[in-house]
């Protein structure tokens, strides 16, 4: 089981909505031919997080594509859950789902939502994507050959196995779920120097020993 390949340098792009999706399109493939490994977003009042993420995934080859952060009130944890292995069975370990409580005021007064106990709520929310149920199997991550000296210049980069703290990601096997990053302090994950990794299962070997492993995630 390998740890999806978020590299060491990413791209965070706040400003999407303010551009059209042909125009959005063409920037992920331009940032893809630049061997950047991963390109994250957030969710705020534009366009809807899951589905700009197969916008990017369908315009791009090899780089992550990663929501920072998805607001868990934006739909519940069984569509979110859906969606997230949708896109993981399409586009085999190339997809973070980052997860955030997003902020009251937009919780509240925009989506017209109760604003929970931050913490309380994420869990309650990872819990229920855990137990959704799904059709389609979920398809083991593709195999990773070695680079070669016919590889194009710019997709040569160094590689972090380890993903950098603040994130959470693996690439799923059979059975497993895909890999998710939750924010129960809202924001950016990447931002948050207090998140620590943690994941459910008895000891056992590797990480995820026990029952049938879930996904890797970062909570607050």
């Amino acid at each position: 089981m390998n740890a999806l390949d978020l590299g060491r340098v990413g791209i965070w792009a706040g400003e999407m909505d303010r551009y059209p999706a042909l125009a959005l399109r063409q920037a992920a493939a331009a940032i893809d031919d630049l061997g950047y490994p991963a390109l994250w977003f957030p969710e705020t009042t534009g366009r809807e997080a899951m589905t700009q993420a197969a916008l990017l995934l369908s315009a791009t080859r090899q780089t992550v594509i990663a929501t920072g952060t998805a607001s868990i009130y934006a739909r519940d944890a069984v569509s979110a859950a859906a969606a997230q292995r949708t896109l993981a069975e399409a586009f085999p370990g190339r997809f973070l789902l980052g997860l955030g409580v997003s902020h009251p005021a937009l919780v509240t007064d925009v989506r017209g939502h109760r604003f929970g106990p931050p913490v309380a709520t994420m869990r309650a929310y990872l819990d229920a994507m855990d137990a959704a149920p799904f059709g389609p199997p979920i398809p083991a991550p593709p195999s990773v050959p070695a680079a070669g000296p016919e590889d194009a210049p710019a997709r040569r980069r160094t590689r972090l196995r380890r993903p950098p703290a603040g994130h959470a990601g693996r690439a799923h096997s059979p059975g497993q779920k895909p890999a998710r990053a939750a924010s129960a302090a809202g924001g950016h994950p990447a931002r948050r120097p207090g998140l620590i990794p943690r994941s459910h299962g008895r000891a056992g070997p590797g990480p995820r020993g026990g029952r049938p492993a879930q996904p890797a995630r970062a909570a607050a």
